[in-house]
């Protein structure tokens, strides 16, 4: 039973028998009466069961047809064929498509919506299904796996059966080096890193899909996107890969890599885009710091610059802050009520993680430079910043605020502030317990365990004053 076109027409044009004209973004019907305009110019299908006709064929030269392949007869009588029509797409790809939609459609509220969650690359994900069968099952995977999450904040012996064949699927994919190197095996290892923030387990901290993606990204010998689509699905892997980078020693990049990385036309010149160009620096610095040792000429070269980057930075988060301030309180009403309302929250995000990225630059300071009394007060500032936005995000729980998780830990790594970091323990336990009802103190010791040995998070002035053997071992690991 496969799926046919049944028309371009918008929602409200079809549910009123109107004519619609099926521009985009928004028709002229919906445009003139000021109303939401879905779907218009979007290909429909719906389901014809597969049938089979008898037709008429001449014998003979038909138009498209090789001469080799024309029968040998020179007979004009004609003959009866048996042909199945069998339009494409089949049945089972529509039914994905329409679900995967569905999933990212901007009327679905933030709380559960797929895109919003983890970026606008998911929006042309439905016009690649059915190419690459990698992307296809994990496309599957994520659908069946987010549909169950929304219902019942569980992942069923279904859909985690899905998910191991989007494994199986793409393990067979990265087997082939032409296949592996291809956009839409990059994409299917991007949708199976979502995946794996529903999946049960101890801790949301290491998915292991991000080291999948920077061992392809490192085997193409270049970071630059080859069109618009991967340059949208490099915005959005760009984030896991360089922070699980920081503490995940299995995702081996070098620093100009990570730099190379996170370069994107998208943003650039953009707050968001300096964010992620300081952040990328830091694991340059950290190859640099591990060839040196205190009191070296390098080494204070090293300390000066990384104040410097710190510094540097305080001017972007204070331009991230200013644009959660700027419609801190939406005056509009109606459809822009609720478009300032998603702009609002997006630049929330983006203060939250700016925040979470100033932390590990302070960090990554105090380790050069211990005796600097301004950069712990400065650091517990940014831990209560994330408190009080965490307050903020409670009504986009549990999906559209689940970024609020690597905020927090990070929050409570980089301050020494008992008080502080208590307020974030119980903080973290409730968006643990409303995303799947669970603990957060698995996740916290989960990610005690991954910074323990890493000096970019050594928050506590006790540790940061070690004899250079102690020093020299903190950064061979």
């Amino acid at each position: 039973m496969p799926g046919v076109p049944s028309g371009r027409a918008c929602e409200g044009c079809r549910r009123q028998k109107k004519k619609c004209d099926e521009k985009q973004p928004t028709c002229g019907r919906c445009l003139r009466l000021n109303i939401p305009c879905i779907g218009s110019g979007q290909r429909r299908f719906k389901f014809q069961q597969e049938y089979t006709m008898p037709i008429m064929v001449k014998k003979g030269k038909i138009k498209g047809q090789s001469p080799k392949d024309q029968t040998s007869s020179s007979s004009d009588e004609e003959r009866t064929e048996v042909c199945r029509v069998s339009p494409h797409p089949s049945s089972a790809l529509t039914v994905l498509t329409q679900a995967f939609v569905q999933a990212i459609h901007p009327s679905t509220d933030i709380r559960w919506n797929l895109a919003w969650m983890y970026g606008g690359f998911l929006r042309d994900v439905p016009a690649r299904l059915g190419t690459n069968e990698a992307l296809d099952t994990a496309a599957d995977a994520v659908i069946c796996m987010h549909r169950e999450f929304c219902t019942t904040r569980k992942v069923s012996a279904k859909g985690l059966s899905k998910y191991g064949r989007a494994l199986n699927t793409l393990h067979f994919f990265l087997d082939d080096p032409v296949k592996a190197a291809s956009t839409d095996t990059l994409c299917a290892v991007t949708i199976l890193l979502l995946c794996q923030g529903f999946l049960p387990g101890k801790g949301k901290v290491q998915s292991g899909h991000a080291e999948g993606a920077a061992q392809i990204l490192k085997v193409r010998k270049n970071f630059r996107p080859r069109d618009d689509f991967e340059a949208k699905l490099l915005l959005t892997l760009r984030g896991p890969v360089l922070f699980e980078g920081l503490y995940v020693n299995s995702i081996d990049l070098s620093g100009a890599e990570y730099e190379s990385l996170v370069e994107s036309d998208l943003d650039a010149g953009t707050p968001d885009g300096h964010m992620m160009r300081c952040l990328a620096r830091v694991p340059g610095i950290r190859e640099r710091i591990a060839s040196t040792m205190p009191g070296d000429a390098e080494f204070e070269l090293l300390r000066h610059e990384t104040r410097a980057l710190y510094d540097s930075y305080q001017p972007i988060l204070t331009a991230l802050q200013a644009r959660t301030t700027s419609i801190e309180t939406p005056l509009a009403t109606g459809p822009m009520y609720r478009m300032c309302t998603l702009l609002h929250a997006q630049y929330q995000r983006m203060y939250g993680l700016g925040l979470t990225v100033a932390i590990i630059l302070n960090c990554l300071a105090r380790t050069l430079d211990p005796d600097d009394p301004t950069l712990p007060v400065e650091s517990t500032y940014f831990a209560q910043e994330i408190v009080l936005l965490s307050d903020s995000q409670v009504a986009f729980r549990p999906l559209g605020s689940f970024y609020m998780l690597v905020c927090l830990l990070t929050a409570r790594v980089g301050t020494t502030d008992k008080i502080i970091r208590t307020t974030v323990e119980k903080v973290l336990d409730d968006y643990q317990r409303d995303f799947d009802g669970g603990c957060a103190a698995e996740t916290i010791a989960e990610f005690d365990e991954k910074v323990r040995h890493v000096s970019v998070f050594s928050a506590n002035e006790e540790d940061n004053a070690m004899s250079r053997r102690e020093y020299s071992t903190l950064l061979d690991v």
